[in-house]
Order: structure tokens, then C-alpha cells, then sequence
């Protein structure tokens, strides 16, 4: 499960990269494609903030 989190979050920093920098896009295309990388970044990062190995003091 944590390795998905982790490929989900590669991907969505990888993609919302591409998406600002070399695709081309204008307008509303490159605003939902951004929103959609950010939602996939922020709920990875949400899922692996949530999975994270506990230890007790």
C-alpha cells in the first residue's frame, strides 16, 4: 500500500511538472490538469502521513 502512496506521489510531482513547464497548455486545460496533479500529490502525501510506521516512547 505505501509503495502505491509513493508511486501516486512521484507521479503527481512528475506530472504536475510537466504540466507547467513542457506541455503547452493554456487556460482551463492546464488549470484542471494542475488541480488534478495537486489533489493526487496532496491525498498520496495525506495516505503516507496517515500509514506512517508508529513508535511508542
Amino acid at each position: 500500500m505505501r509503495f502505491l502512496l509513493w508511486l501516486l506521489l512521484t507521479a503527481s510531482v512528475l506530472g504536475n511538472a510537466y504540466v507547467n513547464t513542457l506541455a503547452g497548455w493554456t487556460g482551463a486545460t492546464q488549470t484542471v490538469a494542475s488541480v488534478g496533479t495537486g489533489v493526487a500529490l496532496l491525498g498520496s502525501a495525506v495516505g503516507l502521513w496517515l500509514t506512517r510506521p508508529r513508535t511508542e516512547a
